[in-house]
This record gives C-alpha cells, structure tokens and sequence, in this order.
C-alpha cells in the first residue's frame, strides 16, 4: 500500500499549482504569439485548458482524502462545481488582461478536464490505491 499523504503537504502542492495556473492564464500574450500558436496546432490551447482542470481536480480530490473526506456523490460535485466556478473566475478576470480573452469554449474544456480527472480518481480508487486517495465512508 502506499503511504498516506500529509495532508499539510497536499494542500501546499493544490495552493501551488492553482496559482500556476491562474498565473499562466493571466499572463500577457502578444497577439502574435497566440496567431502562430493557434496556426500551428488549432485548438491546442483547449487541450492544455483540460489538462490544467483535470490536474486540479486530481489535486483537490487527493487533498481532501489526505484530511479523511469520505468519497461521496456531493463531494465529487461540490469539486466539480468550485473548479468550474474557478474556470468561469478565471475566463471573466483573462479580459482584463493584455493579448487574453474570454472565451466560453474554454470554459467547456475546463469543465470536460474536471470531469476527467475526477474519472481518473474514480477509476483509481477501484484499484489497490483507493484507501490512500479517498477513503470511502463504508471503509475506515
């Protein structure tokens, strides 16, 4: 079995990469860079958008198993509607920002990559790592 996170050390490692990513989000980009971007690989910014949730989501999910959360359907929403909710912050505040915009379709990305990476979770915790990511209540 692998060992119990700390639960101090997960929530460092979600505070981290929230503010990476809405770090990365909101830094100014030249008109010209996001043109050669988008000729290149069209689209390919809806990819990294679900990557980043799925990746938060997995964070977030993990640190609340490393504080003894039980799994349950209104936890996995109440993740679910937050990292949406942050997604919608975070698209809203990008016009304020030089060379960003919002855009609704990657909204939608960050919303499919939230529902990935709490997939991944699910299907995780039907493996032998289930009690180290989030005990479920039948199980103490």
């Amino acid at each position: 079995m692998l060992p119990r996170i700390s639960p101090l050390f997960s929530t460092a490692v979600l505070i981290f990469l929230g503010l990476l990513a809405f770090t990365a989000t909101h830094w100014p980009m030249p008109h010209k860079l996001m043109a050669q971007t988008t000729d290149l690989l069209p689209q390919f910014d809806k990819f990294v958008h679900a990557t980043i949730y799925a990746v938060l989501a997995i964070a977030l999910l993990i640190v609340f198993g490393s504080w003894k959360f039980h799994w349950s359907v209104s936890l996995v929403f109440t993740v679910w509607l937050s990292l949406v909710t942050w997604g919608a912050f975070d698209e809203l505040t990008q016009t304020l920002v030089a060379g960003r915009s919002c855009d609704p379709a990657d909204l939608i990305a960050d919303a499919i990559g939230v529902s990935l990476g709490i997939g991944v979770i699910a299907w995780a915790r039907g493996r032998s790592v289930e009690q180290w990511l989030l005990p479920s209540e039948s199980r103490s």
